[in-house]
């Protein structure tokens, strides 16, 4: 008798190109010269450091056209219409954005719209009626940040806040950026909570695609790559670090691990923790990263407890108790443990203006699609007033 087999088909979206390593911003030089008038966005604290100038010293010696403008909080709709209009009026060609998760997703934003008509409140998700075309300006992206991920991801998160506020993506493959370069260097003296925050979301972004019910063999392995750098960069929080050498060593294998959480989730999407993050951030001022870090743990406690015999409930379990030994050689209650040790270093969700009346809004504009186990809306608002 013939046996059929079958094997699940799946997909993996990625850069063009990366390089990796200190000094790799050095390239951009090179790279720049192949393409045409440059846009540059970036942060506001980068034009003040030496690697802007010496990108704008070989700039000028290799005669590259450019223009920079900088960029501070998450890009709204209307940031994004000006920096694009900007743009176009100097017939900017390719678009570099350097600095954390916000500069990347406004410099894709600002690429992708330099190929679309119209404002891009129109092509947002859940917003707009337009759908985007599978065409966008090259990009170079060069995170300074260990967080996001945002160099490897498919989409730009655009917001508005206030009471009819919104985070909505604006998304298609052809956004992800061409080429990224992932220099450790840059991200040498960056603040402690914020470097805390910004592994937090990686290390959020790891786990929830790790588990996530549109995972691959591909993303399965990323995550667990991905676990590996985590667990050996997060002796920046763990220990004290002496040295240039060694702080360098811990930043280089976070930003690995950002890379990959980029990369995981661009492909096996998120759940429940980002399903919330996203609202609680149009709901008020609170960063991404101190969103997840505030709620993974209280929100996988709560998958935990709902999980039952069901093999793939077994499998989701035999998953973390697998992150919780390459992460740190421990046993699973010990990775919470220690986690949600260091989330007790991020200011809680009222610090930014999270009001409990506004809890119920919040759930209800979430989503956990990807999650394997469905929570209640009790579970959800259990977990928000636990760090509320």
């Amino acid at each position: 008798m013939k046996m059929e087999t079958t094997i699940d088909l799946f997909r993996h979206f990625g850069n063009h190109e990366l390089v990796y390593g200190t000094g790799s911003l050095k390239s951009l030089i090179h790279l720049a010269q192949q393409s045409a008038r440059l846009f540059v966005v970036s942060g506001r604290h980068f034009p003040h450091t030496d690697y802007w100038k010496a990108l704008e010293a070989g700039f000028r010696s290799t005669g590259i056209e450019y223009q920079r403008e900088t960029v501070s909080g998450e890009p709204t709709p209307e940031m994004v219409d000006e920096l694009t209009a900007m743009a176009r009026d100097r017939g900017a060609g390719a678009v570099v954005a350097i600095g954390g998760g916000s500069v990347l997703d406004a410099g894709k934003a600002v690429a992708a719209m330099l190929r679309h008509e119209g404002s891009v409140i129109e092509y947002l998700e859940g917003i707009g009626k337009r759908k985007p075309r599978a065409d966008s300006a090259p990009m170079i992206a060069v995170p300074t940040t260990a967080g996001t991920g945002s160099e490897a991801t498919n989409n730009a998160v655009i917001s508005r806040r206030g009471k009819n506020g919104f985070k909505k993506s604006l998304r298609h493959n052809a956004f992800i950026p061409r080429t990224v370069l992932l220099d450790p260097a840059l991200a040498l003296g960056c603040p402690p909570e914020v470097s805390l925050a910004c592994a937090m979301d990686a290390f959020c972004q790891l786990l929830e695609s790790a588990i996530s019910t549109k995972a691959t063999p591909f993303t399965a392995f990323l995550a667990r790559e991905g676990f590996k750098y985590f667990g050996r960069g997060s002796r920046l929080f763990s220990d004290r670090l002496y040295g240039k050498d060694n702080e360098i060593y811990a930043r280089g294998e976070l930003t690995l691990s950002a890379y990959f959480s980029g990369l995981t989730l661009s492909n096996a999407g998120l759940g429940a923790v980002h399903g919330l993050a996203g609202p609680l951030g149009a709901a008020c001022d609170v960063p991404h990263g101190v969103a997840c870090g505030l709620l993974v743990i209280p929100v996988f406690r709560r998958m935990i407890n709902r999980l039952t015999d069901d093999p793939q409930h077994r499998h989701t379990m035999s998953i973390l108790e697998d992150a919780a030994s390459i992460l740190f050689s421990c046993e699973l209650t010990a990775m919470l443990d220690r986690i949600d040790y260091w989330a007790m270093g991020l200011p809680c969700l009222s610090a930014y203006g999270l009001k409990k009346e506004q809890l119920d809004a919040v759930i209800q504009a979430s989503d956990s699609k990807n999650f394997p186990v469905r929570l209640s809306e009790e579970d959800l608002r259990s977990a928000l007033n636990e760090v509320l």
